[in-house]
């Protein structure tokens, strides 16, 4: 037998038994009655490899084989309700899926197979912190839920992609894809944050709520910190944390904008991020018993039509101040707007340099922005400490990202 075809059947069945496994695991945990478990998912993803397979003779073949699978699943939740009463349909849906991620299997897309499992056997695993996480919810989180949609799926398609004004500055359906990548990114690690809460550790919720707002984190610490004089290393800890967050959240905006851009600038953000990770394991070593839990009001819900526009008007003002610098002063004019917009922001210069990039704009000099704006806001955290907050927090938050910093120059030095 070729081989191809028999790693084909493999993957299939080692997928299905996978999550077949949870399922039965969930069901000795818990002690109820439920479809299948380890052997019969095996099965149902051999199956689904096997339907597939014979297609390649007859589509007939297919054909009944998935309808009498389908037949054979409504029967058995059929037999299963009568008998024990009210159940859920959740591991029968799982076999479905299971069914056609074996189909996907034995077409040879291993990469969307494997996702597959892995998202269904996500869902499957998180049962009870996603169903605390509904019963918590907020009805504010739900309204930003429907406004985010919105925005993705009813603004963005009927906004015209075309550059107006001068320089070609205003382009409506950049500047709006860049609000929504930017408030999806924040609002996926908010829910994560709700998910996951702050009892999973400082560590874990410091760094989603640098995806959210380390700035609008720094500040609230800050607020506390003045509060509870005598705890330092934890509030250290949690905004270097965040801030360390920041080098991967413009991976990941870069990542969905440029991947030519990526390839460069990778170098100074994981630079910063990697020292700023060491310098988080050494305060972790030494932080203090008593460290303070994220409270809610650190990391609000980032999704609001308010800030939305805020962010598109200001990601607006970076293209025309940048786009002036450029054709007036040249690299030195884009230096500049960088430093001074990293202050207030670095989601704004990053996307206009990734789409910049995109437009033939020079990788370097782009890199060496993005850079100069990343390496502003970090610095921020520190002064905001040091004018609102306890001034020893701020002396070891200057030392550190003034590590962070050089390393950062350091690598942008060497590209």
């Amino acid at each position: 037998m070729d081989f191809l075809i028999l790693q084909k059947f493999l993957v299939a069945v080692a997928l299905g038994a996978l999550i077949g496994l949870e399922r039965e695991q969930k069901s000795q945990q818990f002690e109820y009655q439920q479809f299948g478990g380890i052997r019969t998912f095996a099965l149902v993803g051999l199956l689904g490899a096997l339907s597939y397979f014979l297609s390649t003779f007859s589509i007939a073949y297919f054909v009944v084989i998935s309808v009498g699978f389908f037949a054979l699943l409504t029967a058995s939740y059929i037999l299963t309700s009568h008998k024990y009463g009210d159940v859920g349909a959740t591991s029968e849906i799982a076999s479905i899926l299971v069914y056609l991620i074996g189909v996907l299997s034995f077409m040879g897309n291993f990469l969307l197979a494997i996702f597959f499992a892995l998202l269904v056997l996500t869902i499957l695993h998180f049962k009870s912190t996603l169903h605390k996480w509904a019963k918590h919810l907020k009805n504010e989180d739900l309204i930003s839920a429907i406004k985010f949609i919105a925005v993705t799926f009813v603004v963005l398609p009927i906004l015209p992609n075309e550059n107006f004004g001068p320089y070609g500055f205003f382009n409506p359906y950049v500047i709006w894809l860049m609000v929504v990548l930017v408030s999806g990114l924040s609002y996926l690690s908010y829910i994560a944050i709700k998910i996951f809460g702050s009892k999973k550790g400082i560590e874990l919720t410091g760094f989603l709520a640098g995806f959210v707002s380390s700035t609008a984190l720094a500040v609230t610490f800050s607020h506390a910190s003045r509060k509870n004089k005598f705890i330092v290393n934890p509030y250290v800890l949690a905004t270097i944390i965040a801030s360390t967050a920041l080098f991967f959240r413009v991976l990941l905006e870069v990542f969905a904008v440029s991947r030519e851009f990526l390839e460069v600038l990778y170098v100074p953000m994981l630079t910063m991020g990697f020292t700023g990770g060491l310098i988080c394991l050494f305060f972790w070593l030494r932080r203090e018993k008593n460290v303070p839990k994220i409270q809610e009001k650190a990391v609000k819900n980032p999704f609001s039509l308010g800030p939305a526009l805020k962010f598109g008007l200001f990601f607006t003002f970076i293209l025309f101040f940048t786009n002036f610098a450029n054709e007036t002063f040249g690299q030195d004019g884009v230096y500049v707007s960088s430093f001074i917009s990293g202050f207030f922001d670095v989601d704004a210069i990053t996307l206009y340099m990734a789409n910049a990039v995109n437009d033939g704009f020079d990788k370097n000099v782009a890199v060496m922005a993005v850079a100069i704006a990343a390496m502003a806001n970090t610095m921020t955290k520190a002064l905001i400490f040091f004018f609102i907050g306890n001034r020893k927090i701020a002396i070891k938050l200057l030392l550190s990202f003034s590590v962070i910093v050089a390393s950062g120059i350091i690598s942008t030095l060497f590209l």
